[in-house]
């Protein structure tokens, strides 16, 4: 389980769609198994400022409470997202 601070930062594109990458793309924090290296991860970022250097200039970086990745994870995971980064670690959501 995560220790998430109480706010957080995610990052969004202009239809208001978070952003994900593919596991495989997280390749520097270490050995990814092959059948999870396609699996969709949201980046959570407890700094506005590193969460916006993650973004490019047609993203948004959102302020949300941490409590929020707990009641959303069974919706998040119905598009899909079943991993989340946090401080250079990965969490099964």
């Amino acid at each position: 389980e995560a220790d998430l601070p109480a706010t957080c930062y995610i990052v969004i594109d202009r239809a208001a769609e978070i952003i994900t990458r593919p596991l495989q793309d997280f390749k520097d924090l270490g050995k990814i198994p092959t059948h999870e290296q396609q699996s969709r991860t949201v980046p959570v970022f407890d700094n506005h400022r590193i969460a916006r250097r993650f973004s490019n200039h047609t993203q948004r970086v959102v302020k949300f409470p941490s409590d929020l990745i707990y009641s959303t994870h069974s919706r998040l995971a119905k598009r899909g997202i079943t991993r989340m980064l946090f401080d250079g670690q990965v969490f099964a959501l």
